[in-house]
């Protein structure tokens, strides 16, 4: 049963109300229509049991008089949800659900958020990225031509002070303001480390969805070999096209009283297009005179993104979050088809006894089982993860497993975030994770979520900020170094990752390596 204190629990991460100088767009779980639990059996499920078992009675109340609808997560493992009309339907049911035979657990279907937090400040006098004319002309459920198009290279800006060569090499123009490349050493396309890479990996979003018809992304999709229309999964929806539906309306929230307050924000905000700006620093395109590029190999040992959706749309029960019923199927997805890293962006505060009884940890086991290496946001409450249990972290980052790399956020100083969750233990390492630039739905690029005028008529921009940009950076090197050492395990790629660090002394103690992600040193 979800109730009001139990949302507030599994989302209090990274979120405050409201205000003129500081912004964090709480999402809040929207009110569940019905109650909802994951069974495992003691034995291997099928459609057909699943029914048998729905149609069964539950202590005094039928099938149908709970309402109780049932959808099968994975048949070997028996997972199943459970779904019920009410919350007191769902209590009278639990105990004859924990008391029969057949069953080894029940437990809740926890929602999780994408670990992105929102800060607004004064516009900046910097000018804005500006995105290329070309806009994919398909429709959203429609997969584009394989092909990018050609078009003339827009004009390369300037660099910073200071911005390595060798970030420049290759034909993407705003390589030049992506400060977050600089910090982690990305190699020169024409390095050894680079041409050294042989072995295409496949990584997968597991998020918000993709663009997958982004002019820098399309080149980047996994395919399935059954269906080369087939980027990946919508578990939220249960279809094929996992594509990233963008509902974020600052303008129309600061004239709303509620969603001004801090409530019912979801009919105004419900997702930015955090999952196609995930996937950029995974895979974007590299050297295609197009935007940014990726933090992936070039050539034929490139990174494929594999797009899978876990999070509900706008207008929707639960809109902007994502949970457990439908990330297991994304991970067992991943997994059966052939992925060897994740990204997952998301999170959401509870206590460990409720996290370790969960479905989630089981499917990351199945994950570390089968060889696959999971990077995860270490979440945005500032807060230590190695602390007490009365702290509640942020899960799946508290997960202690030997195939999660946690990543916590960096800025353009190397210094830990403020926003940042740390941990001497469960936090691995800092990636830029502060005004990062990377991809936005409709073939877009910015390093800004949006602009709007607060209640006083100020104009201010909301920054793409959070251990959620982060993750992906690291995600994306994790799979160019796994592309230049194919035959190692897991374990061996974590470790190439993790002890070649850059020493940066304002993160000792704060996490376990006690620096950044370094692509060159880890290629070495």
């Amino acid at each position: 049963m979800k109730s009001q204190s139990t949302a507030k629990k599994q989302f209090g991460s990274g979120y405050t109300t409201l205000g003129i100088s500081l912004l964090l767009l709480a999402l809040p779980l929207a009110p569940a229509s019905a109650s909802e639990w994951i069974v495992r059996f003691r034995q291997a499920q099928s459609p057909q049991s699943i029914q048998t078992f729905t149609a069964q009675k539950f202590g005094r109340l039928t099938a149908a008089e709970t309402g109780l609808t049932a959808k099968l997560l994975n048949e070997e493992e028996g997972i199943a949800r459970l779904t019920f009309e009410s919350d007191h339907d769902a209590l009278q049911a639990l105990a004859p659900l924990q008391a029969r035979g057949e069953i080894l657990s029940v437990t809740p279907n926890h929602y999780y958020r994408p670990a992105v937090i929102y800060r607004s400040q004064a516009v900046s006098s910097r000018a804005a990225v500006l995105a290329p004319t070309y806009r994919a002309l398909s429709l959203w459920d429609e997969l584009a031509d394989f092909i990018t198009p050609r078009r003339p290279s827009p004009p390369v800006t300037a660099p910073e002070a200071g911005l390595p060569g060798a970030v420049l090499a290759g034909q993407d123009p705003l390589v030049a303001q992506d400060w977050a490349l600089r910090s982690i050493g990305l190699p020169n396309l024409d390095s050894p480390e680079f041409q050294a890479a042989s072995s295409p990996i496949t990584a997968a979003v597991i998020d918000t969805g993709v663009d997958y018809n982004h002019e820098d992304l399309i080149g980047a999709m996994w395919r399935n070999p059954d269906d080369a229309r087939e980027v990946g999964y919508d578990f939220a929806h249960q279809n094929n096209r996992p594509y990233d539906q963008r509902h974020f309306d600052i303008d129309n929230c600061m004239k709303d009283d509620l969603c001004r307050s801090g409530m019912d924000q979801e009919k105004f905000m419900s997702n930015p297009g955090h999952g196609t700006h995930c996937a950029g620093h995974v895979g974007a395109v590299a050297n295609t005179s197009l935007g940014i590029r990726g933090v992936r190999p070039a050539g034929a040992s490139a990174t494929r993104v594999m797009a899978l959706k876990f999070f509900y749309n706008a207008g929707e029960a639960n809109a902007g979050s994502g949970d457990d019923a439908a990330a297991i199927q994304s991970i067992d997805y991943a997994i059966k088809h052939g992925a060897k890293v994740i990204s997952a962006s998301w999170g959401g505060r509870m206590s460990r006894a409720s996290a370790e009884r969960s479905e989630l940890k089981q499917a990351l086991i199945r994950a570390q089982q089968a060889g696959v290496l999971v990077v995860i946001a270490a979440g945005n409450d500032g807060i230590d993860q190695d602390a007490d249990e009365e702290t509640r972290p942020d899960f799946p980052a508290a997960y202690e497993l030997d195939n999660l790399i946690v990543v916590a956020a960096s800025d353009s100083k190397d210094q830990l975030a403020d926003f940042s969750n740390y941990g001497a233990r469960t936090v691995h390492l800092a990636a830029p994770g502060v005004r990062i630039l990377s991809t936005t739905v409709g073939s877009q690029y910015s390093d800004v979520v949006a602009t709007y005028k607060d209640p006083r008529g100020s104009s201010r921009e909301i920054l793409w900020n959070g251990t959620s940009m982060a993750t992906p950076i690291v995600a994306g090197a994790v799979s160019l170094v796994w592309s230049k050492h194919p035959s190692e395990s897991y374990s061996q790629i974590r470790a190439r990752i993790l002890k070649n660090v850059r020493p940066v002394a304002s993160l000792q103690g704060k996490v376990s390596t006690g620096g950044v992600l370094d692509v060159t040193a880890s290629l070495r």
